[in-house]
Parts: C-alpha cells; sequence; structure tokens
C-alpha cells in the first residue's frame, strides 16, 4: 500500500542560520504543533534498532507507541527523523525539512511528512492529520521569520501556565531584603511570572544570565537563596560528556553516584563535578505548576554542539558533510569509539573512517571545509554517528561552581555526597593560608586574646575569598583552606586577602605580632564528605599545602605558569620576588612557582614585619 506523502514550500526572508536554531528545536515545535507528551522507556537489550528508546503517545485520538530512531542533519540544511510503529494506526512515519538559502538572502523551506497506515481505509485519516501537521508547521515558520524579520514576539511563548502573583511579589521583597542585585531579582522573578512553560521546567542560571545581560554568580546566588523562600526547586542533572544533555535527575548530591550512562549515546561515563553535574531549578509547585514533560527527545537544537548526525545501517556506508569552518572536531559512534577531525584548507576534499568493533580508524582525519567524511560500519548493528564541535560552551552551573559558592554551603549543608563516593573534579584551585607570628602571639597576649584575634581574622579572609568567588573548605588551627573554580580568581583572592589582612592587624589589638602567607596550586581533586562538610583530597590538596610553606611572611606563592597568564592588570598587582622549584613526594615533575609580594607596600610602618 502507498504511503501518504504530504509536502509544503515557504519562502522566508530570513537566513538559514537565523532560521535553524528555532526552527529545529523540536520539543517547543511539538509543544504548539502536536500538544501530546511522551513517555520514553529504554529499548529493549540487544535490539538490533538503530533506536534508543520506545516512546509512548497519543495523537489525533489514538494512543501509539514508536521506536524513537536518532535524528539526522547537516548544520543549517537539513534535518529529518524517523520512526517504526509498534503500534497504533501507523507502520512509519518520517518527517524532514530542508533549508536553502534563497538569492534575496532568505530561506526557501521544504517540509516533507510520509505516512504509512497499517490499513488502506485509513489513508483518508493519515492525509488528513498529515495535511494538518504540515501546515501547522508552516504557519510555526513564518511565526518565526515574523520574530526575527519584525521582532514580532516569538511564537515560543506559549503555552504558559499561570503564576502565582502574591508569592512572586513575596519572592522579590524577601530576595531585595537579603541585598542582592535587583536586577538579577527582576530576571528571575519575570520569567517565572511571564516565561513559557519550556524555560521553567530547567532554569539554568548562567543562561539565564548571558540571555539577561546580568551577573552570572549574583544570579546563581539569587536562586540558591529562592530556594530557602521556597519559590524554586534545586535539581542536579547528570549529564553526558558526548550529547552533553541530562540523561538522569536527581534532588539531592547524595543520590549521585561515580558513574552513569547516557542510553542515547550507550556510553558509561564517569561522574566528575565540573562536568558532568549541573545545577538547575524549577519554580515551586505553589509558585507555578510546571510539568515537566517531554515533547521531543532528540532534535538538532538539544544538542547544539553537532554538526551533522546521520545514522549508518550494519555494512553499508553514509557519507557526511565536514563542517565549513575550519578547526579541530570530532566524529563519534553511539558506544563511545571516537576519531579526531581537523578541518583544514590544505586537507582532501574526501576522508575514510571505518567503524569495526569499538572503534573508528584511522583515529585521526582531516578534511576540507566542506568536504565528506564517509563512514564505513563495520558492525552487526545500525548505529548514529556525528561530527562535533570541541570546547562548546554549556553556560552550565555545574556542581563543582555551586559547591564553590557561599551561600550552598550556608543554605544546603545537608546536601553532601556519599560518604563512601568521592567524585572528581578535573580541575579546582586550593588555597591554604597561614597566619605566622601566632607562638608569640600566644605567649604575649595570651590564650583568650589570642584565640579571638585568629578567629577574627579568619572572618576577614573568608569574607574577602566570598567576594571572590571562592568558598572557605575549613580552618585548621590559624590556617584556612579555601577552593575556587579557577586560578585567577584564586590569585586575585589572595592579593585582597594581603591588602585586607595588613589593615585588620593596624587595627587589631596584639595584630602587630602576626602576619599571613598564601599558597594555591590546581589541579584535580576528589570530593568527599567528610565531618558532615564537602572536602577536597588528593595530590593538588598536597601539592597546594607544600607549595603554602614555601612562602614567607606577606607573599603569595603559586605556579610559575599561571603567573605567566595573568593579566596585565592582575601582575601590576604584584612584585615578583624569586622563581623556585619544590618537590611533593608522588609527584614526578618538581613544582615550579614564583613567590610574590604585593607591588605596593601596604605594611604600615608603624608594625614590624613578623617572621
Amino acid at each position: 500500500m502507498r504511503s501518504v506523502v504530504v509536502t509544503s514550500t515557504i519562502t522566508l526572508a530570513s537566513a538559514p542560520p537565523d532560521v535553524w536554531p528555532l526552527l529545529t528545536d523540536t520539543d517547543r515545535s511539538n509543544r504548539l504543533v502536536v500538544g501530546s507528551s511522551n513517555v520514553y522507556k529504554p529499548i529493549e537489550p540487544g535490539s538490533k534498532s538503530s533506536a534508543r528508546f520506545v516512546v509512548e503517545t497519543r495523537a489525533a485520538g489514538f494512543s501509539m507507541s514508536y521506536e524513537e530512531a536518532p535524528f539526522e542533519w547537516t548544520l543549517h540544511k537539513s534535518f529529518s527523523v524517523y520512526r517504526k510503529m509498534r503500534s497504533g494506526p501507523l507502520r512509519a512515519y518520517t518527517y524532514g525539512v530542508t533549508l536553502e538559502p534563497s538569492s534575496d538572502g532568505g530561506t526557501t523551506v521544504t517540509m516533507r511528512l510520509e505516512l504509512d497506515p497499517r490499513h488502506w481505509a485509513l489513508r483518508p485519516i493519515a492525509q488528513l492529520q498529515g495535511k494538518r501537521i504540515v501546515a501547522s508547521m508552516g504557519r510555526l515558520a513564518e511565526s518565526i521569520d515574523a520574530h526575527l524579520r519584525d521582532n514580532a514576539p516569538s511564537p515560543f511563548l506559549k503555552p504558559s501556565s499561570p503564576a502565582n502573583e502574591e508569592r512572586l511579589d513575596f519572592a522579590r521583597r524577601e530576595l531585595e531584603k537579603r541585598g542582592l542585585d535587583t536586577a538579577v531579582v527582576s530576571a528571575i522573578v519575570e520569567l517565572i511570572r511571564t516565561g513559557p512553560d519550556a524555560d521553567l521546567v530547567r532554569i539554568r542560571p548562567f543562561e539565564l544570565a548571558h540571555d539577561r545581560g546580568i551577573d552570572g554568580r549574583e544570579t546563581l546566588r539569587a536562586l540558591l537563596h529562592a530556594v530557602t523562600l521556597g519559590i524554586v526547586e534545586l535539581r542536579w542533572a547528570l549529564v553526558c560528556p558526548s550529547c552533553r544533555t541530562a540523561n538522569d535527575q536527581v534532588t539531592s548530591l547524595a543520590e549521585v553516584g561515580s558513574d552513569s550512562h547516557c542510553q542515547l549515546c550507550d556510553l558509561s561515563y564517569g561522574i566528575e563535578l565540573d562536568r558532568a553535574v549541573e545545577a538547575t531549578f524549577v519554580p515551586h509547585p505553589s509558585v507555578r505548576e510546571v510539568t515537566n514533560q517531554m515533547f521531543c527527545i532528540g532534535g538538532p537544537w538539544r544538542t547544539p554542539h553537532v554538526v551533522v548526525q546521520a545514522v549508518v545501517d550494519e555494512g553499508e556506508e553514509r557519507a557526511l558533510e565536514a563542517p565549513a569552518e575550519p578547526g579541530r572536531y570530532r566524529l563519534f559512534a553511539r558506544g563511545g569509539a571516537v576519531a579526531s577531525v581537523e578541518i583544514a584548507d590544505d586537507a582532501p576534499a574526501h576522508a575514510e573512517a571505518r567503524l569495526e568493533g569499538d572503534a573508528l580508524t584511522p583515529a585521526e582525519l582531516r578534511v576540507a571545509p566542506s568536504g565528506r567524511v564517509t563512514v564505513t560500519n563495520a558492525t552487526s548493528a545500525p548505529l548514529h554517528v556525528k561530527i562535533e564541535r570541541l570546547g562548546y560552551a554549556t553556560l552550565a552551573a555545574t556542581a563543582h561552581v555551586v559547591t564553590t559558592m557561599s551561600e550552598f554551603r550556608r543554605f544546603f549543608s545537608k546536601d553532601l555526597l556519599k560518604p563512601s563516593t568521592p567524585l572528581k573534579v578535573a580541575s579546582t584551585t586550593i588555597l591554604f593560608s597561614d597566619l605566622t607570628g601566632s607562638t608569640a602571639l600566644y605567649t604575649a597576649a595570651g590564650d583568650a586574646a589570642a584565640f579571638r584575634l585568629v578567629d577574627d581574622h579568619f572572618d576577614v579572609l573568608r569574607k574577602v575569598i566570598d567576594a571572590h568567588g571562592g568558598v572557605v573548605v575549613k580552618t585548621m588551627g590559624d590556617a584556612i583552606m579555601a577552593s575556587f573554580v579557577e586560578p585567577l580568581g584564586g590569585v586575585r583572592a589572595a592579593i585582597a586577602c594581603l591588602h585586607a589582612f595588613e589593615q585588620f592587624r593596624v587595627d587589631a589589638a596584639n595584630g602587630e605580632l602576626t602576619g599571613i602567607k598564601l599558597g594555591l596550586y590546581a589541579g584535580p581533586c576528589y570530593v568527599v564528605t567528610a565531618n558532615d562538610a564537602i572536602d577536597y583530597f588528593g595530590q593538588t590538596v598536597n601539592c597546594a599545602s607544600r607549595v603554602q610553606h614555601c612562602a614567607e611572611t606577606g607573599e603569595i606563592v603559586f605556579e610559575e605558569d599561571v603567573y605567566a597568564r595573568l593579566p596585565d592588570e592582575d601582575r601590576a598587582n604584584l612584585r615578583l620576588v624569586e622563581r623556585v622549584e619544590t618537590r611533593v613526594k608522588g609527584v614526578e615533575h618538581a613544582l615550579r612557582l614564583v613567590r610574590t609580594r604585593l607591588a605596593v607596600d601596604v605594611v604600615s610602618e608603624r608594625i614590624p614585619r613578623v617572621g
């Protein structure tokens, strides 16, 4: 029996790269056009299908289920999806869109829907529904064009469930009382009040800040405060390192294990807090009821770092169009096989790769911009392959970033990792401080006065560290251990700590007897729960401690390569005293360090140096 095929071609004034992000946001499109959410279940183990999920849904009054094959696309040019139906009135469903640039700078969009009814009597219904869907998609494309061309309202502002205005007014007042940035508070409140449901099922603080032109860390801070007010709820998404989409979600860090599995990529991966765990937020049900429903799981815009994706059947080959922009990319096959791809003007126009077992050969490919990469699938199952950008900025508020926020430590002290599950952080910066002269202080001032000064100096350093995006992990005697997401923040905090401490000891009783020294080191760490708090351990912590011991009073010691990368305005605040090397047990190479002091001597002339 012949399939029902419905096609439509429309002309848009906007260029393909402008239309692409909105037209390929298939989850939002389906919310408007189809209106029925889907239930996704992993496909049975050992299935020979390229699909990774079985989907249950309703459409046109029929219950149906189908195998969800990966979408196929070439960036800015075309996308399509094939669904093999398991139940319902259809045997199969194929939908595709092509975008061709027009001579006037616009886009010619061709939509094609092919429906294969199970019985000839269903052809009229399929024809009617097919025309309705294609016509609706055409109207959506024209609305997108009007939004881009004439600044008309986005069609994706709907659907939008109602918000509790009283609770939102309360949120604004309380957040502003806490001294949070009024622009940030307004952005959050307005998003929850008027944002479409699709924007609220997964509020990403850094993405919100980027879109609204506000500070990212302040937005994250405000959302953490909003959790304590019952305005939003915190969720932790486990993110696949390949497709970079959330394959699971939990409500507490204690639920995060040491590894996870992405059903779409068929890839198991270790959990790293700075790469695989992302903090997101959703309105509290008392503020706005937003149902976490999925309308499409695999559209191109879910993975914007993927330039081209295709399904290659077993024993067959597919030609992929190489990216147009020179640079380094990655060829990935479901299951984890990878090869590097260099796009270069002097490279050949065609490259070939073979997928066999769990490997792609050769491991390195070179091809000219917009050339061809032919992939042969020598395995026994159909697999999807993709060419993806490297270093794509995700705007993710990772668990590592969140756990370095003082608000998180203060408000969510019970949201801890499993005691038996240390999780890795690929890179963090550890700072150690040490109060010098403390022995003489206790002898001269007595235990009570000395303890008070030590405790007060902790408050001074903690305030500075918080202001520079770090967090005090713990205090040890008269020393502080702090962590930062990256070295620059740690160096800036260390400079500010020296300034703040010198002012503190000018004013403090017996302050002339003391001084501080600081050391920083960056590298991988393990994060654990220890003494009911989040702590760090590993060789990086050992190195940071050793680096601090290399400092003299009033000095900051850190890695030479970090010093070399400092922006000029930061390096101007320091005076290089000496380059040194030191060794740490268990580390093969010597640590190459710099000893630095403040460029401007802020030590009061009436206070003698200590140490």
